[in-house]
């Protein structure tokens, strides 16, 4: 199970990846959290540190995961990977097993069933350079690249802020994406947007919209009926939860409900298969028409198993 929590910067995203986190721990189950924001405060939510030598973005780091990805796939070079390009005969594929390269290679061990990967964010050679766009590359190719049947794995990704995901192969990229909102005008008009997107890519059903900050049955009303739908669940507004961070404690709720019906409402939800090859194949097309990409890395269309007569 593959499950991001977005939303409006300051909504409480980052928090609630975490909660759920250490829900899932306390579970019994197998993690793999990712932070993907560029704050980078994920690890630090859950009690650990990552640095920025094992960030996927780092420069070298990006060549050595993609180097793994590739296996033997004589369809792709490392040099010409793109956001969108897909495994093949050949591919090495990420696992949730302790003993994984990549895991060995980059993620902080939080106990023997959870892992936490970063991206990265910013370093002094990117001011006036650099794109977050570039360093989530990677992370589309670990996402394509990963796969996992157990029921009890999961994959936790505290996602970019905003609607950015529309703007690569994020939103395609999980089975469930939990739309964080407070109840106000700002935060709701991200859900909102989000919504719309998601309809116009296609995965509108992946979305639940998660209520936070929540004080009183007034916000829940506020915000079910800005939303013209009730949410999913919601978290009240917990002191409590500032204080932990205060003092350097990882966030905690005293009420679990909103967690449990999280995990209520994932399970079951894996995309097929079929569903997620033809999502990310239309990417893929959409990407290898454009120019840059075809100046950098040529035609990358015979990345794919079998190209159509719409390229």
């Amino acid at each position: 199970m593959k499950i991001a929590f977005t939303g409006k910067g300051g909504s409480g995203k980052s928090t609630l990846a975490a909660l759920f986190v250490n829900h899932l721990r306390v579970t019994g189950q197998r993690v793999l959290a990712i932070d993907a924001d560029v704050n980078v405060h994920l690890a630090s939510l859950l009690g650990v540190a990552t640095t920025a030598e094992t960030a996927l973005s780092h420069p070298e780091n990006v060549r050595k995961v993609r180097a793994h990805l590739r296996g033997t796939n004589e369809r792709v070079t490392v040099e010409h990977f793109v956001a969108t390009t897909p495994p093949g005969p050949g591919s090495n594929l990420v696992t949730l097993e302790a003993t994984d390269p990549i895991l060995g290679a980059h993620a902080t061990r939080l106990d023997d069933a959870t892992h936490v990967l970063a991206v990265g964010t910013y370093e002094p050679k990117d001011i006036g350079a650099g794109c977050y766009h570039g360093h989530l590359a990677i992370l589309e190719n670990l996402l394509s690249h990963l796969r996992s049947e157990k029921e009890d794995d999961w994959v936790v990704c505290d996602m970019v802020a905003g609607t950015d995901a529309f703007a690569n192969s994020l939103h395609a990229q999980f089975d469930v994406i939990v739309v964080v909102a407070e109840p106000t005008p700002e935060s709701v008009s991200v859900a909102r947007r989000y919504a719309e997107l998601a309809e116009a890519a296609g995965v509108a059903d992946v979305l639940a919209v998660v209520g936070n900050k929540v004080a009183d049955d007034a916000d829940l009303e506020y915000l079910t009926r800005e939303l013209g739908r009730e949410p999913l669940t919601a978290v009240r507004n917990d002191a409590g939860l500032r204080r932990a961070r205060q003092s350097g404690e990882p966030p905690r709720l005293i009420d679990s409900g909103p967690l449990d019906q999280i995990v209520k409402h994932a399970r079951g939800r894996e995309m097929s298969g079929d569903r997620r090859d033809a999502l990310m194949r239309t990417l893929h097309l959409r990407l290898a028409r454009k120019g840059w990409v075809r100046s950098a890395h040529g035609d990358v269309t015979s990345q794919l198993a079998e190209v159509g007569a719409e390229v």
